[in-house]
């Protein structure tokens, strides 16, 4: 068909050529077979050119023009399985954080706990002791060593790989955990009441804070007391190293303080508690944790010139809250007076599980560096320490 319309046109054309050369008026209208000829040229290439297009089209979808469908319903198929995922973690965290382990040996009220770097726990009590105890074994439940110390201990830092500082009444002590020596290195002395905190600034020095109101900055190898930090009208009663370098403090005055140790001054004071603030914490995302007597945990957000403002409130305690820490990148725990641990979600502070165990106020919780689930461990006025662990996912048992 396509050459006879070649022959057809060929014959039109010299049709129109004799009537170019003749002299005939240029003002009239081509012939008809001249028109014949154009539309049917305009009409091919019209044709070549919607076909051409089609293929460009076709190109851009590829062999199958409900890609991008099919790409949205695999976005819409992830979504869905993220979200049944992350509503089966929630159910499995409800179900897995158990007591794993506790242990007995102190006399009276344990008020301090912290892991060491061997992984060992080191615990002081108002006992007057310290205790190592080696978590990792599971059979055993006494502790490995007992120093004897010459006051109630209320806190302890490892500051370097096997030494030991405890506040023990108003002064803090040294102690070399690979010595046998029953008397500590070294005494930092200065406080007038009993020391509640310390917290290590840098491998040259760490913060002591004390009910006398005061924050102090010591040289951990001269012994000398670098700063002296004021401006509570109260007991201080927790101390935390912001990520910004910055030092927080809770107080009975019910005030929350933010320092700025090389300025040597308070550069913002947070109210909003009604009562004492026992705890502050610091989350990964910056977000400041505050626990009182109030009973309320207050969360306060940084802003962009570095000062914070509040953010939220949670009232679930039923008692002083006493003791907090971050269990994982997506939750933090409580320990309060009521004698439960409770664990939050970060960002939606939704409570998603309550520990119950412990048989009078919860003193001090941390977090555990153990391989596989995460852990945290508690002390308390019932003299027991207990081991709170995520047992595997299923998945991790077959394997």
């Amino acid at each position: 068909m396509q050459n006879i319309n070649v022959i057809i046109c060929i014959i039109l054309n010299f049709c129109c050529l004799n009537k170019y050369f003749s002299n005939e008026d240029d003002d009239e209208d081509c012939c008809c077979c001249c028109k014949w000829c154009e539309n049917k040229i305009t009409k091919n290439n019209t044709d070549k050119q919607q076909s051409e297009k089609n293929n460009n089209k076709n190109i851009e979808k590829g062999p199958n023009n409900n890609n991008s469908d099919n790409e949205k319903g695999d976005e819409e198929n992830i979504e869905e399985e993220e979200k049944e995922e992350e509503e089966k973690e929630e159910e499995e965290i409800q179900k897995e954080f158990t007591n794993t382990k506790t242990l007995l040996g102190h006399e009276n009220k344990v008020a301090a706990i912290t892991q060491l770097k061997s992984g060992k726990l080191a615990t002081g009590s108002y006992d007057n002791t310290i205790s190592i105890w080696d978590i990792n074994n599971k059979e055993k439940t006494t502790a490995d060593k007992i120093i004897n110390e010459k006051g109630q201990i209320f806190v302890l830092l490892e500051f370097e790989e096997n030494k030991l500082l405890s506040g023990t009444g108003n002064n803090i002590h040294l102690w070399d955990l690979n010595s046998d020596s029953k008397k500590y290195e070294k005494s930092f002395e200065g406080h007038t009441l009993w020391v509640n905190c310390l917290v290590k600034i840098d491998d040259k020095r760490f913060a002591s804070a004390s009910n006398d109101a005061h924050i102090k900055v010591w040289d951990y190898n001269s012994g000398k007391c670098l700063m002296d930090l004021t401006g509570h009208a109260g007991g201080i009663l927790s101390l935390v190293l912001l990520q910004n370098g910055k030092l927080c403090s809770g107080s009975s005055d019910t005030s929350i303080k933010i320092w700025d140790i090389e300025k040597k001054e308070c550069i913002q004071t947070l109210n909003g508690h009604e009562k004492w603030v026992k705890c502050v914490f610091e989350l990964d995302n910056r977000i400041i944790v505050s626990g009182s007597d109030d009973k309320n945990i207050k969360l306060w957000k940084p802003n962009l010139d570095g000062t914070y403002k509040l953010l939220d409130t949670i009232e679930r305690h039923t008692h002083s809250v006493r003791t907090l820490c971050q269990v994982d990148k997506r939750h933090f725990a409580s320990g309060s007076f009521d004698k439960t641990i409770k664990i939050w979600e970060i960002n939606t502070w939704k409570c998603v599980q309550t520990l119950e165990g412990h048989e009078d106020n919860i003193i001090e919780i941390i977090k555990l560096r153990k391989k596989g689930k995460p852990a945290i461990a508690s002390c308390s006025n019932d003299r027991s320490i207990k081991i709170w662990e995520k047992e595997p996912h299923k998945k991790e048992e077959e394997n």
